[in-house]
């Protein structure tokens, strides 16, 4: 089979090339590896192209979809991104022999016929099958008209990383002693985040506890900025920017949490709970499938600073319940997040549309 992945992630493209699959990868920016290095046996059989395009009818774009499409001829083109979708459906409109096309969908919102963006994307009769990235992605497609037979659930594969410095090397950067509790979020710090609930929930956490809090990733709400600087938060807030790669450094967490208001599925969390870190998260999306409440994590309803400090509380006093929640959490992702189980469900679904 001859696939053409856009803005496909650098560990799915590197297993179905170990997997035989012949490959055209186009990315377009360094956060999907657009020039991961691969080895020179699967030269013959994957080529990866430069990909440049900010909007979803990008001329420049869709051209070059079409062009390749024609001279690879691939059996099934699967868009990573709602551009890299517009592009495919657009690039392949009346070919004689069109591609098969599959999206990946990873937010919440629900597809609308009043939105012509949707029309040409997640709406369009050009494509066959849509992957997920958690249920309550799928619960959102349906809720736009798409037939659950069409909306597959596909959790998003964890990333390889670089695992550069230890626990101890992470937190003497940070500051931050043996004995201190590190709660940490990682992200782009925006409204929808929730972290200005997070830091309301942190002002009213027992200052007798030795805790700091740390906020990896640019802040984009004056909200969260606003919160810093309340009386209780002084001196326990730590807010170092992008932390590069988030994953070795959230083995330094003892705690993650991420309240958003609405969510798909945060990779951040993927990547906390896969190194083994106990996660307190919001009800939002599909975040509560990756976290069980009271096994993998604790599960509190989103908005609720109250609900979120007690969760948070009754994890920083209990290492116990930490170390057991993040071993189940660590091994509940690895079954539903690993590399090959994500690319088995892609698999099938390649399979089934060809």
């Amino acid at each position: 089979m001859r696939l053409m992945m856009i803005h496909a992630p650098s560990p799915i493209v590197r297993e179905f090339c170990r997997r035989g699959y012949e490959i055209v990868s186009c990315n377009s920016n360094k956060s999907f590896d657009s020039q991961d290095s691969l080895p020179a046996e699967w030269g013959p059989k994957q080529r990866t192209i430069d990909f440049y395009g900010r909007k979803k009818v990008t001329y420049s774009a869709i051209k070059n979809v079409a062009r390749i499409a024609r001279e690879f001829q691939p059996d099934l083109i699967h868009a990573f991104i709602p551009n890299s979708l517009a592009w495919s459906v657009l690039g392949t409109a009346g070919m004689r022999r069109p591609p098969k096309i599959i999206s990946y969908r990873g937010i919440t919102r629900v597809p609308t016929w009043f939105d012509p963006a949707d029309w040409i994307t997640y709406l369009s009769p050009r494509v066959s099958l849509h992957a997920c990235e958690s249920r309550a992605v799928q619960q959102a497609m349906m809720r736009g008209g798409i037939p659950e037979s069409r909306c597959r659930v596909v959790y998003n594969a964890m990333w390889d990383f670089e695992d550069k410095q230890t626990r101890r090397e992470w937190r003497a950067g940070w500051g931050v002693d043996d004995d201190t509790l590190v709660i940490g979020t990682v992200g782009h710090i925006r409204p929808v985040k929730g972290v200005d609930v997070l830091l309301e929930a942190a002002s009213k956490l027992p200052a007798t506890i030795p805790w700091k809090l740390l906020l990896g990733g640019v802040i984009d709400d004056p909200n969260v900025t606003r919160w810093m600087q309340h009386d209780a938060l002084r001196g326990r807030v730590i807010a170092p920017g992008p932390i590069s790669p988030a994953a070795s450094a959230m083995k330094a967490f003892d705690l993650f949490v991420m309240p958003s208001r609405s969510e798909g599925l945060c990779r951040a969390l993927i990547e906390a709970t896969t190194v083994g870190v106990a996660a307190v998260v919001s009800d939002a999306g599909g975040m509560k499938e990756l976290v069980r409440d009271h096994q993998d994590g604790l599960v509190v309803p989103k908005e609720n600073a109250e609900a979120l400090r007690a969760a948070m509380l009754s994890l920083l006093v209990d290492p116990e319940k930490r170390l057991r929640m993040g071993k189940s959490a660590s091994e509940h992702t690895q079954s539903l997040c690993s590399t090959a189980v994500v690319a088995d469900k892609l698999q099938a679904m390649y399979e089934e549309v060809v």
